[in-house]
């Protein structure tokens, strides 16, 4: 049973814990104290020994680190990729590198979706001697394909899906171990994936258990933010340590689990234990006016919020038609264009990044449309990094320029040229883009020569491709749910792709249905105005929301 308490209490300093609560409850507040209260009180810490505080975003670490103001030779705070990645990966990842043939002498991170295209499919399956399989074949697969943790531990790396193939003696499946062989190719080239990060802590730390003593020795408190984003290897990694001693706290909602793709659960949230661990739970919202905690309220029904700020607001609304007229209606009520939106999908997040309006485009830094993988490689990396460098987003551009030459005096120059001379392609096709690359800086690529090819770079435009920019934590106004993540704003407006989203307000069912946690976790970062945007709403669908804590702007209603 869990016992209730404020944002503001303290709990004992040498105490397993587990602090759930809901949006704007104050989890973040409350873990900055309780480890400026650690700090200062414990006997454990030393010149050596740290408390380690793991969160989820770069933006989080930034909110955390700056809120404490207390230094990095006490506390460290950091994600989980950089604290596996300092704490067991980069000291000895070199006692496993030659089973696993990685070269050690440039080791990268990369994000290695950049490197899956039908050239690298067909270079691979010519590798593992599988040259007779269809490369679309293999790459389909291949573009799914993730590291499956089951039963703690982790078995292969693949798609969700059995993936079939004919012969004339019959249907037969891609093997497991093919898709491992792209895998081997690049750690042959000293490039390892964030995710990869986590298979080979996994790996070290099965093989070598006394890294954990290690671990131990030199963090004494571990304390997780967002722990409902916590994925199965790192909440084994967690109870292993919290059963070994270290004092082990998390601080989450599970109704914001969203990242159910990375095998986040609900179910996992609910169940994790340490020994002697207490529950807690904050059930205040210090966040958001009535209004908005009235519309909430009705989304979950594990608990109520309670209402502790005392500000009153506009009843949120929700707003029908096309998203950039009702974009411009929310600013016309609130009196200002400080209005963060935030999108499911990423395309609508840079459309209304682009004020493109929903318009149906291809994902192109998603396709494979060039049978030069090198040159496509080249081409999406350069965009990637430069509208990354655009919103100032510098690290993740490093991450694409990384995949080009490792040599960063060269990248600079090249990045510093491409951002110059932005006007000359921003409004052409690809092929502008293309002979902007190869004319005007020189960047040594192979001639474009096939009649397919020429034409997808003539027809399709860089803005287009630009729309599929995954973008990071970064203060721009239009962004995805998932990377608002944290934060919260005065006025929200929320973006739903079709009429059929509309279920998270009439039908919510958080516990068991993914999408509605991210629409709840989207409408839970407003502060004073929240504004909801539906393509369409049938007359049978607004009648259900009578009596719901909700306006609806009925211009245009169908």
């Amino acid at each position: 049973m869990a016992i209730i308490i404020t944002s503001e209490q303290t709990i004992p300093i040498d105490e397993p814990f587990k602090i759930s609560a809901g949006p704007g409850a104050g989890k973040t507040h409350w873990l900055i104290s309780h480890i400026k209260n650690v700090v200062s009180n414990s006997h454990k810490l030393d010149i050596v020994k740290k408390v380690a505080c793991i969160t989820y975003t770069n933006v989080g670490i930034d909110t955390i680190t700056s809120r404490l103001n207390i230094g990095n030779d006490v506390v460290e705070v950091c994600t989980i990729h950089s604290f596996l990645y300092a704490n067991v990966v980069k000291p000895y990842i070199h006692l496993v590198a030659e089973d696993f043939g990685l070269k050690l002498d440039k080791l990268v991170v990369i994000d290695d979706s950049n490197f899956k295209s039908e050239g690298t499919a067909t270079f691979v399956l010519n590798r593992i001697g599988k040259s007779w399989l269809d490369a679309k074949i293999y790459l389909k697969g291949l573009l799914r394909a993730m590291w499956r943790y089951e039963n703690h531990e982790y078995k292969h790396y693949k798609p969700d899906y059995a993936q079939a193939y004919n012969l004339k003696s019959g249907k037969r499946y891609v093997g497991n171990d093919w898709y491992m062989g792209f895998k081997r190719w690049l750690w042959s080239g000293g490039y390892i994936s964030f995710d990869d990060i986590l298979y080979f802590s996994y790996i070290l730390l099965s093989r070598y258990p006394n890294i954990y003593k290690l671990i131990k020795a030199k963090y004494p408190y571990i304390f997780v933010d967002e722990f409902q984003d916590t994925i199965p290897f790192v909440v084994d990694f967690l109870i292993q340590l919290g059963n070994d001693g270290v004092i082990v706290g998390v601080v989450g909602d599970k109704a914001q689990s969203i990242y159910d793709f990375l095998g986040a659960t609900v179910q996992q949230f609910d169940n994790f234990t340490v020994s002697g661990m207490q529950e807690y739970e904050i059930r205040g919202n210090r966040r958001s006016t009535k209004q908005i905690i009235d519309l909430l309220n009705i989304i979950r029904t594990d608990f109520s919020q309670d209402w502790l700020n005392g500000a009153e607001g506009m009843v949120p609304e929700l707003l029908v038609g096309d998203m950039l007229k009702c974009y411009q209606q929310s600013i016309e009520k609130c009196g200002t264009d400080e209005i963060q939106s935030l999108a499911f999908q990423n395309v609508l997040a840079n459309s209304m990044r682009k004020k493109n309006g929903v318009r149906e485009v291809e994902k192109i830094l998603e396709m494979d449309f060039d049978s030069n993988a090198g040159r496509q490689m080249m081409i999406k990396a350069l965009i990637r990094a430069v509208e990354y460098t655009r919103i100032n987003d510098l690290r993740s551009a490093w991450h694409q320029l990384d995949i080009i030459n490792r040599d960063r005096s060269l990248t600079i120059v090249l990045l510093r040229h491409l951002l110059n001379g932005y006007k000359n392609y921003k409004d052409g096709s690809l092929m502008d883009f293309y002979n902007f690359l190869i004319n005007d800086l020189h960047v040594k690529m192979t001639k474009i020569t096939g009649k397919a090819i020429k034409d997808f770079y003539v027809n399709h435009t860089y803005a287009d491709a630009a729309l599929g920019v995954k973008y990071g934590d970064s203060n721009d106004k239009h962004k995805t749910i998932h990377k608002s993540k944290g934060e919260e704003y005065d006025n929200v407006f929320v973006i739903l792709k079709e009429e059929d989203d509309i279920e998270f307000l009439l039908s919510p069912d958080l516990n068991g249905n993914n999408a509605h946690r991210v629409y709840y976790v989207a409408a839970s970062r407003a502060i004073k105005r929240l504004f909801i945007n539906v393509p369409t709403l049938s007359a049978e669908n607004q009648i259900k929301f009578e009596g719901k804590p909700i306006n609806i702007h009925k211009d245009k209603l169908i």
